[in-house]
């Protein structure tokens, strides 16, 4: 027998979002749009929940989207795109709803430029998925998914946090670790899989351009065609010492071996750390 459905989610799309695939690889992947949005329906479909995909490029649009939205839809996902850090139009068309809302970024903007950690959004909304890419529209619906019905009263912003000793954790400088490889002995190829380390690097430990301390790169020799600190400059980390040099050459080594030390100053301890492995230098470690 076939589902009913009985919840209706709208997905709005931000400024911007119709370039995914090609837009910022490093940071918003390589799906684009349409994949996104099938990939939606399918688990929205799977969990019995109908959903409408739109995306645009203008604020007024997606405000009157929102407001037609009660009594159509019992809850909403946005990625508002940039919209998220000034547009103060957009919160209080959010905060006027009784809809459940969530809010979805595909990076994790709050280890990116200091002008994308805020969210003007986020205390008028239920919650908030930042860093996990297209799968974080899937949990968004997986979470609305129970609230048909539901009404969300937005709260003040939390104040302070109080820590149990009274004091903030203590920052200290700590190693994180990263390797990956590259398919090629090609400039663009090695550039794309540092860069591809270094975000996942920073989105798994929550760090910030301005807490990395150094860089280190280390490469095979028979990687030569570009040194990979070129790709932590592409990323804006202009102020962050980087240093590259070449690996032992042990038999039996990992060929296109790109490996990397980070030095970041974090409040995690050393068995919080994520360690990054990417493509085949995922055999390196468990």
């Amino acid at each position: 027998m076939e589902k009913v459905n009985k919840i209706r989610l709208l997905l709005l799309h931000g400024p911007n979002l119709n370039l995914l695939g090609r837009r910022e690889q490093r940071f918003y992947g390589t799906l684009t749009l349409e994949e996104i949005n099938a990939a939606v329906r399918q688990e929205a479909g799977r969990l019995g929940v109908a959903i409408d995909c739109h995306q645009t490029n203008h604020e007024g649009a997606l405000i009157d989207l929102i407001h037609s939205a009660e009594g159509n839809y019992q809850g909403i996902i946005i990625n508002p795109g940039a919209l998220a850090h000034y547009s103060l139009a957009l919160r209080d068309a959010l905060a006027e709803t009784e809809l459940p809302v969530i809010e979805v970024h595909l990076s994790n903007i709050y280890a990116r430029e200091n002008f994308r950690r805020r969210s003007v959004i986020a205390p008028v909304v239920k919650g908030q998925i930042s860093g996990l890419g297209h799968q974080g529209y899937l949990l968004a619906v997986r979470a609305l998914a129970g609230e048909e019905g539901a009404s969300f009263q937005p709260q003040e912003p939390p104040g302070p946090p109080c820590w149990p000793s009274g004091e903030p954790p203590e920052h200290r400088l700590r190693g994180i670790r990263g390797a990956t490889a590259a398919i090629a002995n090609d400039e663009a190829k090695i550039l794309e899989a540092t860069a591809a380390l270094l975000e996942q690097m920073v989105t798994a430990n929550a760090v910030a351009k301005e807490d990395i301390a150094a860089v280190i790169f280390s490469l095979t020799s028979d990687l030569n065609a570009v040194f990979p600190a070129k790709a932590a400059r592409q990323m804006g980390w202009t102020q962050v010492p980087l240093f590259c040099c070449t690996e032992v050459d042990v038999p039996g080594a990992l060929p296109g071996c790109i490996r990397v030390l980070m030095l970041a100053h974090t409040s995690r301890r050393p068995d919080q750390i994520s360690h990054v492995y990417l493509g085949e230098a995922a055999s390196l470690r468990r």
